[in-house]
């Protein structure tokens, strides 16, 4: 059935169109192409005609949420990634356009709240999740993360058809990477007698590997000051 309707004024030489149903859906169908005719002599027998070609697009609202693509996203990222480096990218489609298609990124509950965070690409759309806090795989070896986008404009005419926002679990490996040995303090202070004797013991120093596998550890030293 057509959803558009042609009128013809009573008054004056002017045509009205008017669309016939209320459920139009640029989803479905944005454009709409309708040939009209104007005859003279009231249309009667033996007058002449005339024909034009209307093209009708449907402008978008927002009566699309966004949906994420998938509902379970797995990253591995290595714990030493720096902050403010990108982990991975998701995304929540939304079958509007525009102004109407833009979505906001919040992790809004897990285990890494604090240790990272999504923003949104206005060019893509996308909500791009990175690090806000250092990583130590020997401390925790994976996160697990819910997210939630939200379409930035809401229609307020549309707002029974919501919500306009959808979640997804996000999951985190961390990957273990390879860490020097670690001091048990940054600095030491030892005293020894000027006149010592050579091979005498002033103190000692201790390190350990943090690594998981740690390996057995091989002490030198440099040109003293």
């Amino acid at each position: 059935m057509t959803q558009l309707k042609f009128y013809k004024e009573t008054e004056g030489t002017a045509a009205i169109i008017k669309t016939a149903l209320s459920n139009m859906d640029r989803e479905a169908k944005e454009e709409y192409f309708v040939v009209i005719q104007a005859k003279d002599m009231g249309g009667h027998m033996g007058g002449l005609s005339g024909t034009t070609t209307v093209t009708i697009t449907l402008t978008d609202v927002n009566d699309n949420p966004p949906k994420f693509a998938q509902s379970l996203y797995h990253f591995s990222v290595s714990e030493d990634i720096a902050i403010g480096d990108p982990i991975g990218r998701v995304k929540a489609n939304d079958l509007d356009i525009g102004e109407n298609a833009k979505s906001f990124y919040d992790i809004i509950e897990g285990d890494g709240m604090d240790i990272f965070e999504i923003t949104s690409d206005s060019q893509t759309q996308e909500g791009i999740l990175r690090l806000r806090k250092p990583l130590d795989y020997e401390s925790k070896k994976s996160y697990t993360m819910k997210i939630e986008a939200t379409n930035v404009h809401i229609d307020q005419r549309f707002i029974s058809v919501g919500p306009f926002k959808d979640t997804a679990t996000i999951k985190i490996v961390v990957e273990d990477a390879d860490e020097p040995p670690v001091f048990s303090s940054p600095d030491y202070l030892l005293e020894v007698h000027e006149n010592a004797a050579i091979d005498s013991v002033i103190g000692q120093v201790t390190a350990h590997d943090p690594d998981v596998t740690s390996s057995a550890i091989r002490y030198g030293s440099f040109e003293g000051i």
